[in-house]
């Protein structure tokens, strides 16, 4: 039931007085400096906001490289899997041919006629910009150039539909580096799919900040949630390359978003989430924000929630192997590890415990982290180096933010041939993934999710901490 509520009526039931607060910058927050909530209503209600919180918000936003040359005498270069992947794939740049290439699905046609769409998510400030993306697919798909026009954009809770050129403020913050990332990667793989994108406004109102994360970078999931649970109609896949500390979510909105997640896959709709870029945590920040200041490592949220995907990243061709790079000042990390939160579900308990056997259940990492606690991440996909055009020139970046929507990508493409094939979409992957879907995917047997000073968890056969399964390799091979 979808009930309104007046500010007065509000104000009365939580017994305070909401005022508009400024920023020195300008910024202007509705809050309240405290509320109060009658003690039998405790157990019905998760979260209320916004109340109280006044935190200054600094969005994050992955760098991008430096523009690229094009090299493909790369001494990083292993040899690739086939010639074809020879001839499209350079560890230096990894373009749409190469990943179309590489998961099998460069000689696939599009079947459906629009019943088939994908989707992806802006927080943050994000912003889709059709002129770059035009410039991108003219370059490494020209037969895509008219998806940079046609995408669908939704605004929700005011989220920034920007087509205008960046603001001197917004290109030192790099805005549009993720949201171009984004677009381009999935129509560079998946046109013509229908492309969906949600632009949602907002910070997470119960965010607890820890040292990583002193000022609140935290998406609002719920109030994309809350927009996205009530149409008839979503598109099957998607795609969100947004990952927090866990614990600077607080339980109640995480366990809440989460139960949201899982009306998505009652939905039939898959949903994905990069599985973060710092290993089992940024080394320096690995402590825990309960005032203790216990050594910890990080898992992350969303890609902790037991009822959505999440999507790790892996490097190079033959063999591929778990995705790390130490150029930046914070190396990048392909993120893994075990749930705080939620516990691990019975999908996927066979699968690591026998990973945590394996290796002793790592007893150099007791107290680190939860044994019992969903483990991520599910399936990787390639996430060093990949290309994207923002402000007009082509760079490269490194992230599951990355990985992401290559997967995104290429499962609407499986949507697609299910569909056309008379069968249902994918749906929740999570059960059919770890009970026999593993084997469409390629294992990754090396690397590992550096981090908190650590080696972190290594990929090895079978599932891993650090990759899942793998990436769908050849997975469209027609």
């Amino acid at each position: 039931m979808d009930v309104k509520l007046t500010v007065g009526a509000i104000e009365n039931l939580l017994n305070t007085k909401y005022s508009v607060y400024r920023h020195v910058d300008g910024t202007e927050l509705i809050r309240t400096t405290e509320w109060s909530l009658p003690l039998h209503l405790h157990e019905h209600i998760t979260t209320i906001q916004p109340t109280n919180s006044f935190m200054k918000i600094k969005k994050m936003a992955p760098a991008p490289k430096t523009t690229v040359e094009f090299d493909v005498s790369s001494n990083n270069q292993l040899p690739p899997y086939s010639h074809k992947v020879a001839e499209e794939c350079n560890t230096t740049l990894v373009t749409p041919g190469c990943l179309r290439t590489f998961y099998g699905t460069i000689n696939y046609t599009v079947q459906t006629k629009g019943e088939v769409q994908m989707a992806l998510c802006n927080y943050l400030g994000e912003t889709n910009n059709r002129s770059d993306t035009e410039i991108y697919l003219s370059l490494f798909r020209p037969n895509a150039v008219s998806g940079a026009n046609t995408f669908q954009q939704i605004s929700i809770a005011g989220g920034t539909l920007q087509q205008t050129p960046n603001t001197a403020a917004q290109l030192e913050a790099l805005t549009g580096v993720e949201g171009n990332l984004d677009v381009q990667t999935m129509l560079g793989i998946a046109w013509p799919l229908p492309l969906t994108s949600y632009s949602t406004a907002g910070r997470n109102p119960s965010f607890k900040p820890d040292s990583f994360s002193p000022t609140n970078s935290d998406e609002p999931y719920l109030t994309w949630l809350s927009y996205v649970l009530k149409q008839p109609n979503l598109p099957q896949i998607i795609s969100s390359s947004y990952a927090d500390d866990e614990q600077t979510v607080s339980e109640s909105y995480a366990i809440t978003a989460c139960q949201q997640f899982a009306q998505l896959g009652a939905r039939g709709i898959t949903v994905l989430f990069g599985s973060g870029d710092f290993g089992v945590g940024t080394t320096g920040s690995c402590f825990t924000n309960d005032g203790k200041n216990t050594t910890t490592f990080l898992p992350a949220f969303p890609a902790s929630c037991p009822y959505v995907t999440a999507v790790g990243a892996t490097y190079m061709f033959n063999p591929e192997i778990a995705a790390f790079d130490n150029r930046d000042s914070i190396p990048f990390s392909s993120g893994g590890g075990f749930s705080n939160y939620f516990p691990m579900p019975d999908y996927q308990k066979r699968a690591v415990e026998q990973y945590l056997a394996n290796n002793s259940h790592f007893p150099q990492y007791s107290g680190l982290f939860n044994p019992n606690g969903r483990a991520y991440p599910d399936i990787a996909a390639q996430g060093v180096n990949i290309s994207f055009v923002w402000g007009g020139s082509l760079n490269i970046l490194d992230g599951t933010s990355a990985s992401c929507p290559t997967v995104a990508g290429v499962l609407a493409l499986v949507n697609d041939a299910l569909v056309a094939a008379g069968k249902p979409v994918l749906g929740f992957l999570n059960p059919w993934l770890y009970s026999k879907g593993y084997a469409a995917f390629n294992d990754i047997l090396s690397g590992g999710s550096l981090g908190c000073g650590t080696p972190g968890f290594p990929a090895q056969q079978g599932w891993d901490a650090v990759t899942g399964f793998g990436s769908p390799v050849s997975f469209l091979s027609l």
